[in-house]
């Protein structure tokens, strides 16, 4: 019974702790995606974090629309990328349009 428990336990850390080695994920932003066309340009902007102590960068919708050279927005995804319980992160906007 005492194995039993053993692999319970050890599973159950294992699910607790999904993601928090890395991670890498993309959502959208809105939820209107009924014929969502998305563009012939893409931008991206970042904010970047280490330790929980320092932060830089501009992850805002104006600066990814600059960087893309789009002036008309159609949609718009969110990145998060974190390594090791996120000592290190970076969140990225990601811009459609024209």
């Amino acid at each position: 019974m005492k194995p039993v428990l053993t692999y319970i336990v050890l599973a159950l850390v294992a699910i607790s702790l999904a993601g928090c080695l890395y991670t890498n994920v993309i959502v959208p932003y809105g939820t209107e995606l009924n014929k969502t066309e998305l563009g012939h340009k893409k931008g991206t902007a970042s904010t970047y974090s280490v330790v929980w102590l320092f932060a830089w960068g501009d992850a805002g919708a104006a600066a990814a629309a600059k960087n893309g050279g789009i002036t008309t927005l159609t949609h718009m995804d969110r990145e998060l990328h974190a390594v090791l319980f996120g000592i290190y992160t970076r969140q990225t906007t990601i811009v459609y349009g024209d």
